[in-house]
C-alpha cells in the first residue's frame, strides 16, 4: 500500500513511497538522527521521542534519491511504519506486538523502551569505556519501531525457531526473506528487517544493530538445520557480529572452500597518478587517494584495486592521462562515484574564509546555522555555547567527522546557500538569509 493511503499527512514525493519501500530502506527518506544532529541535538544530547523523530521526518520537502532507486540504510523508515501499525490497528504498538507476536509466541521477555524511564527487571545496563573508565552509555530516548526492543537471547531464539518452523502465519516467512528489488531490476540482500546473503558461501539471514552502548547481532543459517546464533553485548566495544561468526565458524563444520583472491602487490609508481581528493556524486564527502595507499591495497585484474576493508574500487584516467574519477563497488554491486577535484586538500585563504560568513537556514531541520571564522577556521553554531570548527577539503567544502559542508554560489560569485551530505542525508539546503 501507499503509505499516504493510512497516513494522509505523510508528504507527498514525485513518486509514491510504499509500506515495502520503508522496510526495504529503498523509501530515500534521510536518517532522522542525522536531521536532529543538524539541529544541534544529536542523539545521546537529548531524550528524543516519537513525536520529536516523527515532527523532522515530516519537515522533509526533499529525499536522498528518486523512491526505489537505491539502498540507503534509515531509521526514518522503521519510525513511520510504526506509526502506521497504531494508525491501521487502532492500539499502541506496544499493545498489539504484545497481542500478535510476543505473547502468542512465548516471548514473555520481550518489550518495547517506549518510555526510557520504565523500570525493567534483570535490563543490562549499557556502558562504554572513556579514558580507561567505564561510564554509563544508556539510548535515553523513547524512539521505537526501528529499534528500542528489549529481549533476551532465549527470546530471540523464540522468534528464530518460529520462522524456521512455521510458527508465524502462512507466508509470513517468506515474505520476510524475499529480496527487493530496485526500479533498475538489481536485487539488493535486503528483504524485509533482515539481510539474505552469504556467509563464507553457506545462505544467512541475519541482522545486526547498535545503539548507545548496546550492540547485537542474530543470524540464521537455513541450510545448516536452521541453527540460529543470538548475541546481545552491554558494551560500545562489544563486537556482537564477529563474536556471532566465530561462533559459526566452529558449529558450522562443511563450508565450501573459498576461492583465493588473484591479487598482486600495487606498482607504487603507476599507483602515484591516482593521488588526490575525489567527490562523492551522491554525498559530497571527500575521499583521499594518498602515495601510502600503494603499500596497504592489493591490485586486481581490470584495472581495480582491494583494500583490507574489504572494499574494491577503481579510478578511471582522462584523455590527459589525468585521473577523472573513481568508482567504488558496495554491497549488492552498488557502485558509488566520485569526481576528481584536485590534487590535495584546499587551503584557503582568509579572504575566501570571510565569504562563507553569515546565517544559513533549513526549515526542513527547524535549525539556522551562524557560520563565522574564528583564526583560520571556518567554525559554525547552532544554539548560543554551541561551536565546531571545519576542516577545508576542497575548492568550497569543509568536513567535521563524517559531515560534508559544501556552498553553492550565484552567476556572481556570492554565496546563496549551504548543503549538507552524510551516508545517510545526502543533500540538506540550507539557503544563506539575506
Amino acid at each position: 500500500d501507499p503509505i499516504r493511503k493510512h497516513l494522509p499527512e505523510f508528504p507527498q514525493y514525485d513518486r509514491v513511497i510504499t509500506v515495502r519501500h520503508l522496510l526495504t530502506h529503498t523509501s530515500g527518506l534521510r536518517e532522522w538522527s542525522n536531521l536532529v544532529g543538524v539541529q544541534g541535538w544529536p542523539r545521546g544530547a537529548r531524550a528524543h521521542t516519537q513525536a520529536d523523530l516523527l515532527d523532522v521526518v515530516y519537515r522533509q520537502k526533499a529525499l536522498n534519491y528518486p523512491v526505489g532507486d537505491f539502498y540507503s540504510y534509515t531509521n526514518s523508515g522503521y519510525a513511520v511504519a510504526m506509526s502506521l501499525v497504531e494508525r491501521v490497528s487502532g492500539k499502541s504498538f506496544q499493545e498489539f506486538t504484545q497481542e500478535r507476536i510476543f505473547r502468542p509466541l512465548g516471548m514473555t521477555h520481550t518489550r518495547w523502551r517506549d518510555d526510557f524511564t520504565r523500570l525493567v527487571p534483570g535490563r543490562a545496563q549499557a556502558y562504554s569505556l572513556e579514558r580507561g573508565e567505564w561510564h554509563l552509555n544508556m539510548p535515553f530516548e523513547s524512539v521505537v519501531g526501528p529499534g528500542g526492543l528489549l529481549t533476551t537471547v532465549g527470546d530471540w531464539l523464540i522468534w528464530n525457531e518460529a520462522l524456521s518452523k512455521g510458527g508465524l502465519r502462512a507466508g509470513h516467512v517468506d515474505s520476510l526473506t524475499r529480496r527487493m528489488k530496485l526500479t533498475s531490476g538489481r536485487e539488493i540482500s535486503y528483504a524485509l528487517g533482515v539481510t539474505v546473503s552469504e556467509y563464507r558461501g553457506v545462505r544467512e539471514v541475519a541482522h545486526s544493530g547498535s545503539t548507545a552502548g548496546y550492540s547485537t547481532y542474530l543470524t540464521r543459517f537455513p541450510d545448516r538445520g536452521n541453527l540460529s546464533i543470538a548475541v546481545l553485548c552491554n558494551s560500545s566495544a562489544g563486537q556482537a557480529t564477529l563474536y556471532a561468526r566465530q561462533i559459526a565458524d566452529r558449529l558450522i563444520t562443511d563450508f565450501p572452500p573459498t576461492p583465493k583472491l588473484d591479487s598482486t602487490r600495487a606498482d607504487a609508481a603507476a599507483f602515484s597518478k591516482y593521488v588526490g581528493i575525489y567527490r562523492s556524486e551522491r554525498t559530497h564527502t571527500a575521499l583521499e587517494i594518498t602515495d601510502a595507499m600503494a603499500t596497504r591495497v592489493r591490485a586486481l585484474p581490470g584495472g581495480w584495486f582491494w583494500q583490507p576493508n574489504g572494499q574494491r574500487f577503481t579510478v578511471d584516467m582522462a584523455a590527459n592521462d589525468k585521473p577523472a574519477g573513481l568508482r567504488v563497488l558496495g554491497t549488492d554491486n552498488d557502485t558509488a562515484r566520485y569526481v576528481f577535484v584536485a590534487d590535495k586538500p584546499w587551503r584557503p585563504t582568509a579572504q575566501e574564509l570571510k565569504a562563507f560568513e553569515g546565517a544559513y537556514r533549513s526549515d526542513e531541520a527547524n535549525a539556522t546555522y551562524q557560520l563565522r571564522v574564528v583564526g583560520d577556521s571556518l567554525t559554525s553554531s547552532q544554539r548560543p555555547g554551541s561551536s565546531a570548527a571545519w576542516r577545508p577539503v576542497y575548492p568550497d567544502a569543509f568536513a567535521r567527522g563524517g559531515t560534508t559542508i559544501w556552498f553553492t554560489r550565484d552567476r556572481r560569485g556570492n554565496v546563496t546557500a549551504a548543503h549538507m551530505g552524510e551516508a545517510r542525508m545526502w543533500d540538506l539546503v540550507l539557503p544563506k538569509v539575506p
